[in-house]
């Protein structure tokens, strides 16, 4: 091996004849002169100057050179702003996500801020005791369920740029959507106990079936004012004049319009949800029919003194099936209305 790269430096050392021959044949050549003659337009005169083969190849090496350095800049150059403009949409895209999110997290607050006002509402109204209510989430909880969704969706979509994970923006918008998400259920629950609640309390007869009168003989025993003999009253006794418009305690349907002589008079009774009934009597003047719907608060007759009785006034009483007649005083004190 040793033989063989000492004959290939023999062969191409300058000491071989015949290499020596063929440099300085190329250095002849390349110190030959070559003279080149100038007639400038419009001139008599001329001048000529000699230049050697070596210049004139440097100076066409060097043209190419420089010719290829700049179509190598203007191609690169090309490269270069293609990429730009390939980055500026991904940026734009990123951006407009960017922006997005943040006029989203905008409206989330927003809606988040009424979303806790009816929270402490509900929380105002209902004591937290009872066991259908469920129990306000942890922030801490909160905070790391919604950290590790964003750590899931950074794995998931590759091309999320991770450095976005450091806006505040982004970590809001997760964390106000993990609270919403979680005080979702719990508001549900409260709303659907207190639209129970209110739907029960809107069908009973808690509205006053006068807007004024005077208690002349409350629920319970009294001494009857036509027969002077103890009695059970079973109702109450709300005197105001003749006239005066008598409503509807509670929604319902009208069952009875009768007259009678010796007892209520002119008198209704009304029939409501959850077993209530309602009974007007001693009225005036009767404006419902039997059979009919009527609303709460509507009015359906006015205050007289037909029947037994020795004044204008009404007499109201409240029925629950299978308990009886009940003190209407209890659901007119009971501060809903």
């Amino acid at each position: 091996m040793k033989k063989k790269i000492k004959e290939i430096k023999s062969v191409f050392s300058q000491d071989n004849p015949k290499i020596k021959k063929q440099i300085d044949r190329v250095k002849e050549k390349g110190h030959q002169r070559m003279t080149i003659l100038v007639i400038p337009h419009g001139y008599d005169s001329s001048f000529h100057f000699q230049i050697s083969v070596f210049t004139i190849l440097f100076f066409m090496g060097l043209t190419l050179g420089l010719l290829t350095l700049a179509i190598f800049g203007i191609v690169r150059s090309s490269n270069t702003r293609s990429e730009i403009n390939q980055l500026s949409e991904v940026y734009g895209h990123y951006f407009d996500s960017y922006i997005s999110n943040a006029n989203q997290l905008e409206e989330m607050k927003e809606e988040y801020s009424h979303f806790h006002e009816n929270m402490l509402e509900l929380f105002s109204l209902i004591d937290g005791q009872d066991e259908e209510l469920l129990k306000i989430p942890a922030e801490d909880s909160l905070k790391s369920a919604a950290f590790d969704i964003l750590q899931k969706e950074e794995k998931e979509d590759k091309q999320l740029d991770i450095g976005r994970k450091y806006l505040n923006e982004i970590y809001d918008l997760r964390f106000l959507k993990q609270r919403m998400e979680a005080n979702k259920t719990l508001t549900e629950a409260n709303y659907d106990f207190l639209f129970n609640r209110a739907s029960i309390l809107s069908s009973l007869p808690l509205v006053n079936p006068v807007n004024s009168y005077n208690l002349t003989s409350p629920f319970g025993m009294r001494k009857s004012p036509t027969s002077g003999f103890w009695e059970y009253h079973d109702g109450l006794d709300m005197a105001n004049a003749t006239g005066t418009p008598i409503y509807a305690a509670a929604p319902g349907r009208v069952i009875k319009v009768a007259y009678s002589n010796v007892g209520y008079g002119h008198h209704i009774i009304i029939q409501h949800e959850y077993g209530y009934n309602t009974l007007y009597g001693h009225c005036s003047r009767l404006l419902v029919r039997q059979g009919q719907e009527v609303k709460q608060g509507e009015m359906i007759a006015e205050v007289g003194a037909t029947g037994n009785v020795t004044g204008p006034h009404l007499h109201y009483e409240i029925i629950i099936n299978e308990v009886g007649k009940t003190d209407p005083e209890e659901y007119l004190q009971s501060g809903i209305y």
